[in-house]
């Protein structure tokens, strides 16, 4: 029987009291309880919420958690090729409120529900430059992208934002910087792509996943370079997610490959790799781009391949828990 000491090249350490800060994967000894202790990965899952009003795909997004979230814009059921429709979630139904001032699909979005932030999209025809700040009331006009966008991966708040890829064709690897006055462009990706997910807290420290034709590149963003890490289990574009640089989870998409596709696929990230988990219930991709939540509490609204999708789910993710090992 293989000893810990020969798979993990180190012995179990004893602890007089649990870590205050353990790695998953780690194992201890609590003396002091006389127990063998460590970190396991919990179990995901996703379940149903309350359905859009307006059922669409390709809409912008943001929000704190599977409870407090923000849908706007999109491209509904003909004859309905875009739309300004904004909508907040409360964790049982959602409520439309005002409007975006210019209606859009394949917009980007950061922030949360009080404090939000739309830009570019795609008007049929061509591609906007526009941006506009949500106060939890309305919304109003901001400094312009220097480039038209749509399609791109973003993440960050209303203040501290990135956009990063679009397609206008084609796709491209341009990336922007918001700074809660105006928008600035940084340094290029390493592989342009559209419809990638963009994972992060602002715009210093990012993830942008998969996108382009079913990649399942990873790239990671430090404020001023972008570096190739772990893929993803499963390349797809079209997905969305949650979280930010070192702790985040992604789903939905589209892969060829796959059966069915779109995909129904989650997986959870922990700062070095990425793990398959719990599938949505539904399998869709161009749902609410944007931090639609955090890792352990996210949000999957609208998509394909239905234009008028309403559908909603929620996300709780397994998280990190310490478990004590016995016996029987």
């Amino acid at each position: 029987m293989s000893e810990y000491k020969g798979i993990a090249g180190t012995k179990i350490q004893n602890f007089s009291s649990d870590p205050s800060d353990p790695l998953e994967g780690q194992i201890w000894y609590n003396s002091t309880s006389s127990t063998l202790k460590g970190v396991v990965l919990g179990t995901a899952s996703w379940a149903t919420g309350g359905g859009l009003n307006q059922g669409r795909h390709s809409s912008g997004g943001g929000g704190t958690s599977k409870d407090a979230a923000l849908v706007f814009g999109g491209r509904g059921e003909p004859p309905n090729p875009k739309t300004a429709n904004t909508e907040l979630y409360n964790g049982t139904s959602w409520t439309e409120v005002n409007n975006l001032g210019t209606a859009r699909y394949g917009l980007s979005g950061a922030g949360d529900q009080t404090a939000g932030l739309a830009f570019g999209g795609d008007l049929t025809p061509g591609t906007t430059t526009a941006s506009e700040s949500w106060n939890g009331t309305s919304w109003s006009g901001t400094a312009s992208m220097n480039t038209g966008a749509r399609f791109g991966g973003s993440c960050g708040t209303q203040t501290s934002a990135l956009s990063a890829g679009r397609a206008n064709p084609p796709n491209t690897a341009i990336v922007e910087s918001w700074n809660g006055s105006a928008w600035s462009e940084v340094a290029d990706l390493n592989s342009g792509r559209s419809y990638g997910c963009g994972l992060g807290a602002d715009n210093s420290n990012a993830l942008l996943v998969g996108g382009g034709s079913a990649s399942a590149l990873v790239e990671s963003w430090n404020g001023s370079a972008w570096t190739e890490i772990t893929d993803l289990n499963l390349g797809r574009d079209q997905l969305n997610g949650a979280g930010i640089q070192t702790l985040g989870v992604v789903f939905g998409g589209t892969n060829p490959a796959a059966s069915p596709n779109p995909t129904a696929n989650t997986e959870e990230w922990n700062g070095s790799t990425w793990t398959e988990t719990a599938n949505m219930a539904t399998a869709r991709g161009r749902a609410a781009v944007g931090p639609m939540g955090t890792a352990s509490s996210a949000m999957e609204a609208g998509g394909t391949p239905v234009n008028g999708n309403p559908a909603t789910e929620e996300f709780t993710g397994g998280g990190l828990t310490t478990k004590t090992f016995t016996t029987s």
